[in-house]
């Protein structure tokens, strides 16, 4: 059983970085544009079916990765200067043109892919014996992977002009403006962040699980309910109820089975939410 506890805790934490990711980008974007993007789930899948695709035409996994991130980086920042600039200033119509963005996508997905399941290739098929227990080296990568873009944001926010220009703008946006920087661009900026992390996470998420044109909703509702958890803008709130989820649902399937895993974080939302509405680290 304690095998099967390290197995679990360390899958858990392969998974958990890469919903960190897509919870990133939807923070990143509720941060400065205040909307939620109910289809960053959609530019997850897209990533991984690009990735894919790239793959078949014996292009090298690891470049197949930045092409597709910068693809959905080009798409993310043509969805905000084409859509989500005209509703900027309207929460209400912004949250409907996602949700529209996310039945077109996926609708045009099921008619470009089909319904069939596809596999990626992996990123490795060796397996790493850690502590007495194996664990596939392509999970180590995919942690690897996460981790050193997240870490990459976080360094872009702290010390470049850029990063420290969008934490002022998500901080107060009239501050911001006040002092030259120009909130459009940031809107565009983490756009293009976002949806680059969305692809990034769906093409390590493809290599361990399945493509489907329908992949993207069950990790749009995890990264939901991490942001939500978390704070709603808060980046450290993002990476500690994401890895907590992603722990507890892997360790709770091994003990409790999986009906028990999908449950449990929902409960302990509304545990948190009862007595910090704003979540573990946001602000009131």
């Amino acid at each position: 059983m304690a095998e099967k506890l390290a197995q679990g805790v360390l899958n858990g934490l392969a998974m958990g970085w890469i919903y960190i990711l897509i919870a990133l980008g939807l923070t990143l974007i509720f941060g400065i544009m205040r909307t939620i993007q109910f289809a960053h789930g959609e530019i997850y899948m897209l990533g991984a079916y690009l990735s894919y695709y790239l793959v078949l035409s014996r292009i090298p996994l690891i470049a197949a990765v930045f092409i597709s991130m910068t693809v959905l980086a080009l798409l993310g920042y043509a969805l905000e200067r084409l859509f989500f600039a005209r509703v900027r200033h309207r929460t209400d119509l912004s949250i409907v043109l996602s949700l529209g963005l996310l039945l077109i996508l996926q609708t045009s997905a099921v008619m470009a892919f089909g319904l069939a399941e596809r596999s990626m290739p992996r990123l490795s098929n060796s397996a790493l014996a850690v502590g007495g227990v194996r664990v596939a080296t392509e999970r180590i990568i995919a942690m690897a992977l996460s981790v050193s873009a997240v870490l990459s944001v976080f360094l872009f926010l702290k010390k470049t002009k850029c990063g420290l220009a969008l934490v002022a703008c998500a901080q107060t946006r009239d501050g911001a403006a006040l002092q030259g920087i120009d909130p459009d661009k940031m809107a565009r900026l983490v756009m293009i962040i976002g949806c680059a992390l969305g692809a990034l996470g769906g093409t390590v998420a493809a290599s361990i699980l399945k493509l489907s044109p329908f992949m993207g909703g069950e990790v749009l509702s995890k990264g939901l309910v991490i942001v939500v958890f978390g704070g709603m803008g808060s980046l450290t709130g993002t990476i500690v109820s994401g890895l907590l989820f992603a722990l507890t649902d892997s360790v709770v399937q091994i003990y409790l089975g999986s009906a028990m895993s999908s449950v449990l974080p929902l409960v302990m939302v509304i545990g948190v939410l009862l007595v910090r509405p704003q979540g573990l680290f946001g602000h009131a």
